[in-house]
């Protein structure tokens, strides 16, 4: 009996520490990571390409874009020099997070100035 309490406690605590999170980050970690090691066109891209993933596969599955990736995604459009996209980003970071709103600001008016 007291075995099955303990297995039956384990399952209890590992399906515990399982829990699902609200945001969906796909490899951001990984493709961030490389780029930081080699920044090229190609780790610039890939990054580029995962944060558009992270976009798409959260709406997919009804989660929650993480805070920060519309920011990093305008910053990366903007010095691309695709303003308009890279504004469209960045006023979606804020709608989302309204405590974003200083960084924001401050991103936009350095857009302005590319």
């Amino acid at each position: 009996m007291i075995r099955k309490i303990l297995i039956s406690l384990a399952i209890i605590i590992t399906t515990g520490c399982a829990a699902p999170t609200i945001y969906y980050w796909g490899d951001y970690s990984d493709t961030l990571y490389q780029y930081t090691k080699e920044p090229t066109q190609e780790t610039l891209a890939a990054h580029r390409n995962e944060l558009m993933k992270i976009i798409d596969v959260a709406e997919t599955k009804q989660k929650k874009v993480p805070p920060g990736i519309y920011f990093e995604l305008g910053m990366i459009e903007a010095k691309a020099g695709n303003i308009k996209m890279a504004t469209a980003y960045l006023q979606k970071e804020q709608a989302l997070f309204p405590e974003s709103e200083t960084y924001v600001a401050l991103a936009l008016k350095e857009i302005e100035v590319i």
